[in-house]
């Protein structure tokens, strides 16, 4: 069922990229993450987006995710700050303790820019599955994620990032299932 749901969101992905907003690759020495993401439109609540991707690491752990974000510039006396609080269903096989997990995580996004260098930007993101919302062999799920990133041109922009996610198993504990810094390119078309 877990390679499923993976096959199936990576077909959306591959399929979806004719109709791309942007694609985002990170890699480091152990693991790579691709997503694709779709700006749904913008109301007066904010701009939504909508986002596929996977994580892969050399401990074949594989991650498939999909989300959605709602975010926009805070404005007024914050110049240059934008936020982002949204949802993402996610499906895990962790293979270096021989688990399967799944969650519905909430979580935000807070990015500097400032209004000096409007090509530089620092981000934070935080995505929590308590126990309510884990299932499979997991009873929670946390992300944590920081990056500095530059606009090289209108449509790319290049990022060095840290990422960390474990989970919490009923079997065995705190899991970290992937941790480190990464570098990434995101491309818009």
């Amino acid at each position: 069922m877990l390679l499923r749901g993976l096959v199936s969101v990576s077909l959306l992905a591959v399929s979806a990229t004719a109709f791309a907003d942007a694609v985002d690759i990170n890699l480091n020495n152990t693991s790579a993450q691709l997503q694709y993401k779709a700006a749904l439109g913008g109301t007066n609540l904010g701009k939504s987006e909508f986002g596929v991707g996977m994580i892969y690491n050399q401990n074949n752990n594989l991650m498939g995710e999909a989300g959605l974000m709602v975010k926009d510039d805070i404005g007024g006396n914050a110049p240059g700050v934008s936020v982002g609080v949204g949802l993402k269903a996610l499906s895990a096989r962790i293979a270096t303790v021989n688990a399967n997990a799944s969650a519905l995580a909430l979580g935000g996004m807070v990015r500097y820019s400032p209004p000096a260098e409007r090509r530089l930007g620092f981000v934070g993101q935080l995505y929590v599955s308590p126990n309510i919302t884990t299932f499979g062999g997991a009873s929670s799920y946390l992300e944590t994620g920081a990056r500095i990133e530059y606009e090289i041109i209108p449509q790319a922009q290049v990022y060095l990032g840290y990422r960390n996610i474990s989970f919490n198993l009923k079997n065995a504990g705190t899991t970290t299932f992937d941790q480190g810094l990464n570098i990434g390119v995101r491309m818009s078309f």
